[in-house]
């Protein structure tokens, strides 16, 4: 065991952009993965709710709300049975009810109602458009609601602290919370995409290389090499687009073009690129010559389906349930007055782009030695046979 930990800290001293790339990507994943199913991830921070993260409650929303419930009352309604009729879930529906301010507009109303100053206004009849509700809500509104244009919960809009390590949003949710919770989606998506494309393509390039030594096998290579051709000429963009035209925008609704985009990425890399080892004696030779430009395609990909899937939505064609595009697009028209909303998302977003970069170009160095390497473990075997140089074109020399 100590033989092997010495190996791994010579080969992250070797490659310490490669090592620190993996330490992010490590965070990131333990990360994701405790947001997977409890939301909110680890570190003790609450669930995210993603239910109403773009939802607001405003003045006038609660006028509509309770003119509704006040205005079919009848005349002789009691003290009562006009305090259950403002308690009722009913009265303020669900999005009042999931920003939390249900209960908080009740402690306006109800003392209104139970000095009874709302039962002789119903006595003559009126429509609950009067003073009287207006003042008690207008109160409400001075500490609760402000305007509709400010923000609803007390907690909003606070800059990062100890507290909200990533400060929070419009309705007082702890952005740090949301940057979590929406973490496993791209990277869900980026890591199927990679491993189907790559694993797909590979099979692919394996099938065509096996092919061609046979009779008719030049024809089959072709063939799979002008469907591949016509592939990579589509923009990936415009193959999502048209994708995502009769979908909803799912999970695999992105993975599956984005994994498409990596086959003819892999074909070139095994088959044409690697024309001088096409006719190695061997296919597991063939196949460990290549690995290195496997795991450059890996990454790549894997860097394109976070790129795509956080573009897409930012435009809303993102999957369900969001993402750190959304994120980053929630927080545009905050800049000014809150910038952390899209700071800390998109620094986020980031790192996970650099660490994806680092370590892939990490293991690729290592996968390309230089000659026999003393960085191996102790009993490891020596094979002369795979040192091989790479060079700035990316083509065997």
């Amino acid at each position: 065991m100590n033989a092997r930990l010495r190996w791994a800290w010579r080969l992250a001293r070797r490659e310490p952009v490669g090592a620190l790339g993996l330490l992010v990507l490590l965070f990131w994943s333990v990360l994701a993965i405790g947001a997977i199913g409890s939301g909110g991830g680890w570190l003790g921070v609450g669930r995210y709710d993603r239910a109403d993260v773009f939802q607001e409650l405003n003045p006038e929303f609660v006028y509509y709300r309770v003119s509704l419930a006040l205005d079919g009352a009848p005349s002789d309604v009691s003290n009562r049975e006009l305090r259950e009729l403002l308690a009722a879930p009913e009265v303020y529906g669900g999005f009042a009810d999931a920003v939390g301010a249900q209960e908080l507009i009740q402690q306006f109303v109800q003392p209104l109602v139970g000095d009874e100053t709302l039962i002789p206004l119903l006595l003559e009849g009126r429509r609950p458009w009067l003073e009287e509700v207006d003042g008690v809500l207008r109160e409400a509104d001075t500490g609760l609601i402000r305007d509709s244009r400010r923000p609803l919960m007390p907690a909003a809009l606070k800059p990062p602290s100890w507290n909200h390590w990533f400060g929070t949003d419009r309705v007082g949710h702890d952005m740090y919370a949301a940057v979590v919770d929406f973490a496993w989606q791209g990277w869900l998506i980026g890591l199927l995409a990679a491993l189907l494309g790559v694993s797909g393509g590979a099979l692919v390039a394996v099938v065509g290389r096996v092919l061609a030594p046979m009779r008719h096998g030049g024809a089959v290579s072709a063939a799979i090499k002008s469907v591949l051709d016509g592939l990579l000429a589509l923009p990936p963009i415009v193959l999502l687009l048209l994708v995502l035209l009769g979908h909803d925008g799912g999970t695999w609704a992105l993975t599956l073009p984005l994994a498409a985009i990596a086959l003819p990425l892999v074909w070139r890399e095994l088959v044409e690129r690697g024309s001088e080892t096409v006719a190695a004696s061997s296919l597991p030779t063939f196949l460990r010559e290549r690995a290195p430009s496997l795991v450059r395609v890996f990454r790549d990909v894997m860097i394109l389906a976070l790129l795509f899937e956080a573009v897409l939505s930012l435009i809303g064609l993102g999957a369900e349930p969001g993402s750190w595009g959304v994120l980053i697009a929630y927080g545009r028209q905050w800049m000014l007055a809150a910038p952390w909303m899209t700071l800390m998302s998109g620094l986020a977003f980031t790192s996970l782009l650099l660490g994806h970069y680092a370590f892939g170009s990490g293991l690729k160095n290592l996968l390309t030695p230089h000659g026999p390497s003393s960085d191996s473990p102790a009993g490891a075997p020596e094979d002369s046979t795979d040192s091989f140089e790479w060079s700035d074109e990316h083509e065997l020399v």
